[in-house]
């Protein structure tokens, strides 16, 4: 069985890290080349870049952001953001990418997915899907111009996972920034009808929350964002409190998870 990844989940506005709330106010809190070298030299399992600017505004993804990345990330690197056509996706493999994220892409052209799984694999494409809770359950959120879809999250995943995604990162809008954990029911909405990972992500609050998303909601990778960006020793803590909640991780020889002590927030000490 496939141990749970930890995926920290660096988002840029203006080339900038910035921390998201709700998908409306963003918090610019440094550079994007700091970010990489300080998650690569810790205990993740994969970084992911995701520039929320690029399909607003109609561009192409910032092959000169992974350029950069690179020179610091030993870790597997998914790029997201802007990608329309296969070269996009060459572009950003050659500069170093190990995966790509698309999201807008995918739901206005789904022959690209399919087209992209057939070049490239299946494991790299990942297919991000923004949910939104409404008076009519959950819906599909369109970041872009701000609306809702007609779909729930769990149609088009199930949609995606034919057309050849090889995993979905399902984002909860309402959770995002507000540090109350990830909505495990979202998550047990589409997790229990794919046969490929999702990866949770949205509303990370505290290390405990990131096993409630692999243990309660399904998911087989747990990402989060703000929360590695103000606790110190972040990823390792992450790490230690998925192993005492039983979620099988993969473990660093050179840490001692086990002599790690926490307070009432959840932060080391």
């Amino acid at each position: 069985m496939l141990k749970t990844r930890l995926i920290p989940c660096i988002i840029t506005k203006n080339e900038l890290v910035v921390q998201s709330f709700n998908f409306h106010r963003y918090l610019p809190i440094g550079n994007i080349r700091t970010a990489i070298e300080f998650f690569s030299n810790w205990d993740v399992d994969e970084i992911m870049i995701i520039d929320i600017d690029a399909s607003k505004e109609g561009r192409s993804p910032n092959v000169k952001v992974v350029d950069l990345a690179v020179q610091d990330c030993f870790i597997p690197l998914t790029v997201g953001g802007g990608i329309k056509t296969i070269a996009d996706i060459h572009s950003l493999l050659n500069a170093g990418a190990d995966k790509v994220c698309l999201n807008r892409s995918a739901v206005e052209n789904p022959a690209f997915v399919t087209e992209s799984a057939r070049l490239f694999g299946n494991q790299c494409i990942t297919v991000s899907i923004d949910a939104i809770a409404t008076e009519q359950g959950y819906k599909t959120w369109d970041y872009v111009n701000q609306r809702v879809m007609a779909e729930t999250p769990a149609e088009l995943a199930r949609k995606m996972e034919s057309y050849g995604a090889g995993e979905i990162l399902l984002n909860s809008v309402d959770r995002d920034g507000s540090r109350l954990g990830y909505d495990v029911e979202l998550l047990q909405s589409v997790t229990q009808e794919l046969k490929i990972p999702v990866i949770a992500c949205g509303g990370v609050g505290h290390f405990d929350h990131l096993s409630d998303g692999a243990l309660k909601g399904g998911a087989q990778a747990v990402a989060a964002a703000n929360i590695f960006q103000h606790t110190e020793h972040s990823t390792i803590a992450a790490k230690s409190h998925l192993l005492r909640s039983g979620v099988d991780v993969r473990l660093s020889s050179a840490v001692k998870y086990k002599d790690f002590e926490f307070d009432a927030l959840g932060r080391p000490y």
